[in-house]
């Protein structure tokens, strides 16, 4: 047999598409892969999503729309970027208007968007009241001054903030600090007429559940004197 002898460069060219041909091999058979075993665990996480956002409308909780957009303004000032309401809903609990929704924004890591879905619960006030957060994670936020409670144990599971410490010291009073260290796990925040609690997860049935308890409770500690002192009157 004569022996058949390849250039060097043709020789390094085959040799370069046999290394493409196993990539992109390899490639298909991840991407293969990846569909035949997360396909059915998207399928099952969004049929459980469905299922827990399923059944609002036994509770009174309606179709409704963020007219004054309020909603909004609270989750761009929640998670600190501006995105839009979906799936707005309202009602009441204990006799107070409520209103739920999930707030999407986009974050951008090396030119690639991730749409971020949330969940914003809030129970309404009488009155506008100042701006106000109350949170597990040290924030710190133009305008707003940290407050540290007369409890021990308050500050350090929570942080305060607010434009002015004599209002931080009227609403966090020991009776509403007790109350929020006996039902741990709710940041929320005053804007406007809202008290709005907030969280990095899809909106569902049960969360709002426990969450509507937190905010009226805290709706009903706030004194009637920081009502009228820093309230201002609420649009109808």
């Amino acid at each position: 047999m004569i022996g058949l002898a390849l250039p060097g460069w043709l020789h390094a060219l085959l040799g370069l598409q046999v290394g493409i041909g196993l990539f992109l091999g390899f490639a298909a058979f991840v991407g293969w892969l990846i569909l035949r075993l997360g396909g059915p665990w998207v399928a099952r996480s969004e049929a459980r999503l469905a299922r827990l956002q399923a059944g609002a409308e036994r509770y009174g909780w309606l179709p409704g729309a963020d007219t004054d957009g309020v909603l909004a303004a609270a989750g761009g000032r929640c998670f600190r970027d501006s995105g839009e309401v979906r799936r707005v809903l309202v009602g009441e609990h204990e006799g107070r208007r409520v209103r739920m929704a999930e707030f999407l924004y986009i974050t951008w890591t090396k030119s690639i968007p991730t749409t971020n879905v949330t969940n914003l619960v809030a129970v309404e006030l009488p009155v506008h009241l100042p701006d106000l957060v109350v949170s597990h994670q040290r924030l710190t936020e133009p305008g707003l001054l940290n407050f540290d409670g007369e409890s021990g144990a308050f500050n350090r599971e929570y942080s305060v903030a607010s434009p002015d410490h004599r209002y931080s010291s009227a609403m966090m009073h020991p009776r509403m600090m007790e109350w929020l260290l006996a039902h741990p796990g709710v940041s929320f925040r005053i804007l406007g007429n809202l008290i709005v609690a907030y969280s990095p997860t899809p909106w569902t049935v049960p969360q709002t559940l426990a969450t509507l308890p937190v905010l009226t409770g805290v709706a009903n500690l706030i004194p009637p004197f920081a009502l009228e002192d820093f309230g201002q009157p609420s649009a109808r």
